[in-house]
């Protein structure tokens, strides 16, 4: 039995469909390939066994969904039909819904569901209007910027470190209004280095009874949620006391009301939305412009023409938010990287009611994994998936508008799909879609696109020889021992 989150009162069957296609053998085996290599492991099974896979079937239905159109009805048309997460079977047999990221965020717009995930969905929505984000332009270029401005011309750079460090800062400046210092960087750098790799082992039975176990790893991960807290409760605090009048997105959290009923978020809510946009913010931006600039500097005819749009639209001086329109090519070359390398590299739903899927009748319960990094890289929508080229972004229709209609709040967000008419929709989707999709999807583009043409106007990076960089798939897709890269200064042309 499983019992839903999106329906609390709501109990169904779970048990395992049949002719889903999927690896025989030994059960355990497969799964110790799949989680010490998951990003190949998930193309060898989509190669050898098309869009929909059986991964397990006990303790839970897990399936692998590689179809767009399958992707599409769970996110947008039938999205009623799942839920957020995935289950797991407990020793009495019973199936519940674990979020991963909930060890470490709460209930934020990211690990809620149900009412209220709209409820919160409908009072966040107004903080990122176009006009809003618009307003934090300057912020973007200014800190990327002041960032290269630090670096040496020679200088080995660790990349990652830097576009963290870069992106924590803008996030901190425009959700908290606070300077970036010394102890906030380790408060929010400890947290992720301790709870991250531990959030997917959430969906592991045992795992919450362990975590309360005076073990020194559940002790260093609760120290530093413990450690984050005090800093998040502090600042709502000092800045409940101070009015919340702040044009800040903690101060708008403070201060904004629903309109249908009244109410406001309590400290608690405040610090959940707060967390989820600190730390999912700045970790998927960070790793978005760590991964572009690693493909650039590996294809230097790329940078070539990324540099020469910088000189021409630019003219020597920063860019601001209304240069993106002309800036096609930039843009064109952080959606290329994101195609390779998506920041969140694989989402997860479980089913609250029998479904097909992809041709196939999936039961309640089933867990449904969705992978960007396996869509992303569909020879059938993207020829030559591997090479990395901005160019398939800048033909007619190829980066076309997708509006994304959130029905439960009616609003609307806008990101570029790379839909054509031989290309579906949900053929890319590094920021989901439907009504779950990333709300903050516009300010990560313009603060992406903003950094992206602040640093590369002044620097080419190049790749450290004997470097092997490694893809690490965590909740978020990080290089695993970091990307070291030297930075050379352009000379004035």
């Amino acid at each position: 039995m499983i019992v839903s989150e999106e329906h609390p009162g709501l109990r169904m069957a779970s048990r395992p469909a049949v002719g889903v296609p999927g690896p025989g053998g030994n059960r355990l085996a497969a799964l110790r390939r799949m989680r010490a290599d998951p990003l190949t492991r998930f193309l060898d099974l989509r190669r050898a066994y098309g869009p929909v896979v059986r991964l397990t079937a006990w303790p839970v239905s897990a399936y692998l969904v590689s179809d767009p159109e399958a992707i599409a009805d769970a996110l947008v048309g039938g999205h009623r039909a799942y839920a957020k997460g995935a289950a797991r079977r407990g020793r009495d047999g019973r199936l519940t819904v674990v979020q991963p990221l909930s060890l470490l965020l709460g209930q934020g717009l990211l690990t809620s569901s149900g009412q209220t995930h709209r409820t919160n969905r409908r009072l966040l929505q107004p903080l990122f209007h176009r006009r809003r984000i618009a307003g934090y332009g300057a912020t973007f270029a200014t800190i990327a910027d002041s960032t290269a401005r630090r670096w040496r011309d020679g200088q080995r750079l660790d990349i990652h470190a830097e576009m963290s460090e870069m992106t924590l800062e803008i996030v901190a400046r425009t959700l908290f209004d606070v300077p970036l210092d010394d102890a906030l960087i380790e408060v929010v750098r400890t947290a992720l280095r301790e709870n991250m790799p531990a959030a997917g082992r959430r969906v592991l039975p045992g795992f919450a009874a362990a975590e309360r176990l005076p073990l020194p790893a559940a002790r260093r991960r609760r120290a530093s949620r413990d450690a984050l807290d005090r800093m998040v409760y502090g600042l709502i605090a000092r800045r409940r006391a101070a009015g919340a009048t702040g044009d800040d997105l903690l101060s708008l959290l403070l201060s904004t009301q629903d309109a249908e009923t009244g109410a406001r978020l309590d400290d608690a809510q405040v610090r959940d939305e707060a967390l989820t946009l600190l730390l999912a913010g700045h970790e998927t931006t960070a790793n978005a412009l760590s991964w572009t600039f690693h493909l650039l500097g590996a294809n230097p005819q790329a940078e070539r023409a990324l540099q020469a749009e910088l000189d021409t639209v630019l003219g020597g001086r920063p860019p601001t938010i209304d240069d993106l329109p002309r800036l096609e090519y930039t843009q064109a070359v952080l959606q290329e990287a994101m195609r390779l390398y998506p920041p969140v590299w694989a989402m997860g739903r479980h089913l609250i009611e029998d479904r097909e899927v992809g041709g196939h009748r999936l039961p309640a319960g089933s867990t449904l994994l969705f992978s960007q990094w396996v869509v992303h890289r569909d020879e059938r929508w993207w020829p030559d998936p591997d090479r990395f080229d901005p160019s398939r972004w800048l033909h007619p229709g190829a980066a076309t508008t997708g509006t994304s209609t959130d029905t439960d709040t009616d609003t609307s967000t806008s990101t570029s799909t790379g839909a054509t008419p031989q290309r579906p929709r949900f053929a890319y989707f590094p920021f989901g879609g439907g009504p779950r999709q990333c709300i903050g999807n516009t300010f990560a583009l313009a603060e992406g696109a903003l950094a992206l043409a602040a640093i590369a106007r002044h620097w080419s990076l190049r790749p450290v020889p004997g470097f092997d960089v490694v893809p690490h798939p965590l909740v978020t897709l990080r290089p695993r021992d970091g990307l070291p890269m030297t930075a050379h200064r352009r000379r004035p042309s």
